[in-house]
């Protein structure tokens, strides 16, 4: 068993917190990250070709967009699945640090930006 600290990648909408991913941990299978974004702040439009998401609230209040469909309010506690393949993106619509627990599917998760 290893351990290693958080790997973190700041972005202008917040920060994601590697918590384990191929870079921390080569025979990992999946990986686990913790996402926080900023009030009011989106994540850019995405998709993963090569696995699929759970996404977990921990803190705050999100928007989840998928695809073409209506924004799913997500709060403290809920837990949504995005396929391999399916467009989406986060707002969050708080007043403080949305905070999520990120799982994939994939230890080296594919991300193909669809805005900026």
């Amino acid at each position: 068993m290893t351990t290693t600290s958080p790997r973190i990648e700041d972005y202008p909408w917040g920060r994601m917190e590697w918590l384990v991913d191929y870079a921390s941990h080569p025979a990992a299978k999946s990986s686990l990250a913790k996402m926080v974004i900023a009030p009011g702040a989106d994540t850019p439009l995405h998709r993963h070709d090569n696995c699929s998401e759970i996404m977990h609230v921990l803190a705050g209040t999100v928007e989840l967009f998928v695809g073409e469909g209506a924004p799913l309010p997500l709060g403290i506690g809920d837990t949504s699945v995005v396929s391999a393949y399916t467009s989406h993106s986060l707002r969050n619509t708080g007043k403080e640090d949305a905070v999520l627990i990120l799982s994939y599917s994939a230890a080296n998760r594919a991300f193909t930006a669809l805005s900026t």
